[in-house]
């Protein structure tokens, strides 16, 4: 069974932002119900394409997808490919991150959250956490451990203390968000 994916775009006449889409759904109706309920929830900002009405949808471009419906990856390029080509569009977030792009945003964001106060505290804690595990094979004197153990705990107080005067910083945290 073949399954037919569409890129799509939302537009109106007399309005100057546009929304590109993707769908695997067999009627384009179904997507527009979607988009319709998420303007009446208020969930997303269409910038006037709902305005008086239903904007139009056209089909940019047709894609035979494997009979999974699950690997859509070829469908999401389609669509950035079209993002990437389309003035005013009012999407928010990117529609396809290629596996190399995504592994190079997670590294950077690694590497900010490693350099940031709550990261540093993490990365001490783990060394001590690593130094635990083998004082624990070793003939280690306890007082020793009991050390290392206060110290472990006193990060994780720190650490704590840190997420709750700064909620925003999220470890790891990166976005995928158009700028």
């Amino acid at each position: 069974m073949v399954i037919i994916g569409r890129v799509y775009i939302l537009h109106k006449e007399n309005c100057e932002y546009c929304y590109i889409g993707s769908t695997h759904s067999p009627y384009m109706s179904i997507r527009m119900c979607h988009h319709r309920q998420a303007h009446r929830r208020k969930e997303k900002d269409y910038r006037g394409l709902f305005d008086g009405g239903d904007p139009q949808i056209s089909i940019l471009e047709e894609i035979e997808l494997c009979d999974d419906k699950n690997d859509v990856s070829i469908l999401r390029a389609a669509e950035e490919k079209w993002f990437q080509q389309t003035p005013n569009c009012i999407n928010q977030r990117r529609c396809y991150v290629s596996p190399e792009e995504k592994k190079e945003k997670h590294d950077e964001a690694v590497k900010r959250y490693h350099n940031s106060a709550l990261g540093k505290v993490s990365l001490r804690k783990a060394n001590l956490n690593q130094k635990l595990k083998k004082y624990n094979n070793l003939k280690v004197s306890d007082q020793t451990i009991d050390h290392v153990r206060s110290e472990i705990k006193f990060l994780t107080e720190l650490q704590k203390q840190m997420k709750i005067e700064n909620p925003g910083v999220k470890p790891y945290a990166s976005s995928y968000k158009v700028s």
